[in-house]
């Protein structure tokens, strides 16, 4: 009866963690799309024809948007992937401010993470840092044992009201999905986030 009642718990609290995840999923979509909405927006004032490239590009990663939204996790090949074609569509608006640079130091088939991860990072960078096309900010990508994206700190004069929204939606994902820990560091003018990648094993 105890064997019994310890697996009803854990099938509860694995199903409540799965609500969770969902959950906050739920959010993070909407902060995608409302962001890229005002982008096109401007596009549309400034440049019809860059804007109907836009919006081509914003389709195909809306597309990897829905084809994960019932995934906890997805491989680190398929978002590196993803957040090469994201990186494409930032450059329509900011156009050479940033740049990508990405370090590969394991195979990255064997490893997952929340879907979507790499995109929040990559936005979260441009959100709050300023770059130019003379001087632009570096966002360096590194893979190893965890995943590191790092940048050279340049706040923006003006910051939202409900920054950081998106960093601790994260965290908690995290927090549902493992024991390890997200580590951020802010420190001689870089600022860096690592996450744990997790074994594959984890979404089955």
């Amino acid at each position: 009866k105890n064997k019994r009642n310890q697996a009803d718990i854990m099938t509860y609290n694995s199903a409540l963690a799965e609500s969770k995840i969902s959950q906050l999923k739920a959010q993070l979509n909407p902060h995608f799309l409302f962001n890229n909405l005002n982008i096109l927006d401007q596009l549309i004032y400034e440049d019809r024809d860059k804007a109907s490239d836009f919006l081509a590009e914003f389709s195909e990663i809306y597309r990897y948007i829905l084809k994960t939204s019932d995934k906890k996790l997805v491989t680190l090949e398929e978002e590196l992937s993803f957040a090469h074609t994201y990186f494409e569509l930032i450059q329509f608006r900011f156009e050479g401010s940033y740049e990508l640079n990405v370090i590969e130091k394991c195979d990255a088939k064997a490893k997952m993470l929340p879907p979507l991860t790499l995109q929040l990072l990559l936005e979260n960078v441009i959100e709050h840092n300023s770059g130019s096309k003379d001087n632009p900010n570096v966002i360096t990508v590194e893979v190893g044992e965890n995943l590191t994206v790092s940048n050279q700190l340049r706040p923006k004069m003006s910051k939202k009201k409900d920054g950081g929204r998106a960093l601790k939606n994260l965290k908690s994902q995290y927090e549902l999905l493992t024991d390890k820990k997200i580590k951020i560091e802010n420190e001689s003018g870089f600022f860096s986030i690592s996450l744990p990648l997790l074994s594959i094993q984890l979404n089955d």
